[in-house]
């Protein structure tokens, strides 16, 4: 695992490190050791580490942080590698850390208790320990600020934000960047007259305490904004400040007792259940050996919002994109679109001039069927109409080569009725895309029975090229996202109906996590577009319930939400600001007189209880119909598409830390008054294949 090499006086630690790439505490005794080695060989002059590729970028071994049971046991993990990176800095010969591709985590904490860091060209470095909902706690918070200063540490601790290579050198956290071509020669040039520079003793950027108070103050605002249940942001404020106005020693204690702190919340646990989660998610034993085609060129049919997006985070792939409409004008506007969001960003610094003009380069439009012919890969993305899908597809089936991939990016239609119409049915498969597609990072990959492995394969593989989660899932109405996330929206309408103001619905969801409520969603997204989906899930599934007449009373008046300035809530022009409508409350008022329900005080907890419960009872459905594979897809699908909480770990992660006894009582008090929507299924009634827990389930 470690190979020991000296050569004209450096000697080189080669590391091999296990196959995910991971910094185990075992590797890391072999470091210790072989440094104490070199330190005491007289062939050596200086140390540079690598790993098996000629360059040092391996992470922490992170399955230890799911077996911490105690703080005791937190403190020592912490321990363990601060004082590993300890005595490599204690060092007394110069220790050279040779990195690239992505720096990352522990690999950066370790970089950085080196004496020297010599990048390769195109390396990135970032220490996002924060999305795990833990702080770095291998000397991290101590070390990062010597280097880059207090006020840059703490935005790249704080927000896991990516640094390049050339802007690392500029600020100091490495020392020299290398082409592949220099790399050896570079290495040893610097390393046997380097003096030890030890990380510890750099406090030239320490000394402006002005700068360091505005650094802690910037960094307070930000965690204003940060929910109660993330500890973690705050602990690394903490860690930082302790570590640069006391001591160094005190900054190492802090790092190791905030790390039990936030391991020991729920918000911190379910961060990491999803880091594993995502790892799950991306195993795919349907492919077999299959390993998928690239796509260098693609078709979008539909230059609407959802094709324009996709248009865009293909381009951003570097796919060569047809934009195709039979309207020549919408094709026009499809294109202007698409350039003009690249010109946005230039002008907002996001994007440099060159790399638009090359994804632009990379852009046609067409209006002819036959402008697809050549393409070996299409996404159909026009309106959600059954007939009108089934009709684009059947004329690019005409079109296009018979080995072609024909994608529809319907969100909620069963392919098996797409599929309907085509001769060479096997070729289509869903790519469910999430607005806006082009930041959205979530894609289902939706398959049938007689889907070819090597079909789904290369259909992974461009989501993957795009950046994006694929997350794959059984044809079924509504497939996993909507399938779940619909029916919550539908039970917002249900307690309007009931008496809830929509003020109060919406709050109730944004303080269980949601980062808006439902009501204003719905606004967003499109009543009509709500009610669509309803009833194509009403149809599938009549246990959902009736659509909502107060969802049905808006669209009859034109009310769709944002796009016509009046929805469930009114709108100011020019303004995404909800405000209180006296059309919606006129609505009401005759849908309950209508139904003769009388509304009644609705308390915060049955609206988050009635909401959350709706989308546990339909995430198990859809567990034991075998539409999901497993609860990690789950969990991941929902956290990426709806904006599930992260600090609660996904939609099963929740019911598993709620107590799934505790959810099972629940829904069939709620189905005893509210209807079999909310009854539970037999899986969650531990009566079906596998357990209620979510485990062992799927196909």
């Amino acid at each position: 695992m470690l190979e020991y090499r000296v050569s004209d006086g450096v000697c080189f630690l080669r590391l091999d490190a296990p196959p995910l790439g991971t910094l185990t505490v075992q590797l890391l005794e072999m470091l210790r050791a072989a440094v104490r080695q070199a330190n005491e060989d007289v062939r050596v002059q200086g140390i540079v580490i690598l790993d098996a590729a000629d360059y040092f970028g391996v992470g922490a071994d992170v399955h230890p942080f799911q077996l911490i049971v105690s703080d005791e046991d937190a403190i020592l993990t912490s321990r363990i590698f601060q004082e590993a990176f300890q005595e490599i800095e204690d060092s007394s010969k110069p220790v050279v850390a040779a990195l690239a591709g992505n720096v990352v985590g522990v690999a950066l904490e370790f970089a950085m208790a080196c004496h020297y860091r010599v990048a390769a060209v195109g390396t990135r470095f970032s220490i996002p320990q924060v999305n795990l909902g833990i702080n770095p706690a291998a000397g991290g918070t101590v070390r990062l600020p010597r280097l880059v200063g207090p006020l840059v540490a703490l935005q790249m601790l704080l927000t896991a934000a990516t640094m390049d290579a050339a802007k690392a050198l500029e600020l100091g956290l490495i020392d020299a960047v290398l082409s592949h071509e220099q790399w050896e020669d570079g290495l040893r040039q610097l390393q046997p007259s380097a003096a030890v520079k030890k990380t510890r003793d750099r406090t030239e950027k320490l000394a402006d305490t002005a700068a360091r108070s505005v650094a802690y103050e910037n960094a307070a605002k930000g965690l204003s904004r940060v929910r109660p249940e993330v500890v973690a942001p705050q602990k690394i404020l903490e860690c930082v400040r302790t570590g640069l106005e006391e001591s160094w020693d005190a900054g190492l204690r802090r790092e190791r007792s905030a790390l039990a702190e936030c391991l020991a919340t729920p918000g911190a646990r379910s961060k990491i259940h999803l880091f594993f989660a995502a790892r799950q998610t991306a195993k795919l034993p349907e492919l077999g050996d299959a390993a998928g085609a690239t796509v260098n060129s693609a078709a979008v049919v539909g230059v609407g919002t959802m094709g324009v997006g996709i248009a865009q985070a293909l381009l951003a792939a570097g796919v060569r994109v047809t934009i195709l409409d039979r309207d020549e004008s919408l094709v026009q506007k499809g294109w202007q679109r698409i350039c003009g969001a690249f010109d946005k960003r230039v002008a907002d610094g996001k994007l440099t001039r060159e790399r638009a003009d090359q994804m632009a380069g990379l852009l046609t439009a067409a209006s002819r069927w036959q402008d697809a012919a050549e393409t070996a890969f299409v996404i159909e993305a026009v309106f959600e109409d059954p007939a009108v899908k089934r009709t684009v597809l059947s004329r690019l089936e005409e079109a296009c080569s018979p080995h072609a991939i024909l994608a529809t990016n319907t969100s909620t239609i069963s392919l098996d009725e797409l599929a309907a119409g085509l001769r060479h049915p096997d070729r289509l498969i869903g790519l469910h895309f999430f607005n806006p597609a082009q930041r959205m990072p979530l894609v289902e990959v939706i398959r049938r029975g007689s889907t070819p492995p090597e079909t789904l394969a290369t259909a992974v593989k461009l989501c993957r090229a795009m950046h994006k989660t694929p997350v794959l899932v059984k044809s079924r109405e509504g497939f996993l996202v909507n399938r779940v996330f619909l029916p919550y929206l539908q039970e917002a309408f249900a307690l309007f109906e009931d008496g809830a103001a929509a003020q109060g619905i919406d709050a109730a969801a944004i303080e269980f996590g949601f980062p808006m409520g439902p009501l204003a969603l719905i606004d967003l997204v499109g009543i009509d577009i709500l009610l669509h989906g309803q009833r194509v899930l009403h149809r599938a599934f009549r246990y959902h319930g009736p659509i909502s007449p107060i969802a049905v009373r808006l669209v009859q008046r034109g009310c769709l939400g944002q796009k016509t300035g009046r929805g469930v809530y009114r709108y100011e022009p020019g303004s995404h600001t909800p405000l209180a409508s006296d059309e919606t409350a006129e609505v009401v008022a005759e849908v309950r007189e209508e139904t003769r329900r009388q509304p009644r005080d609705v308390g915060r907890e049955e609206i988050t209880e009635r909401l959350v419960l709706r989308m546990v009872c339909e995430a198990y459905r859809v567990l034991e119909e075998g539409v999901a594979r497993n609860p990690s897809d789950l969990d991941v699908a929902m956290v990426l598409g709806t904006g599930f909480p992260e600090f609660r770990g996904g939609v099963i992660k929740y019911a598993h830390d709620v107590g799934v006894d505790n959810v099972r009582t629940r829904l069939e008090h709620l189905a005893a008054v509210y209807g079999e929507r909310f009854f539970p299924c037999e899986l969650l009634r531990g009566k079906g294949k596998g357990s209620p827990d979510g485990s062992n389930t799927g196909t």
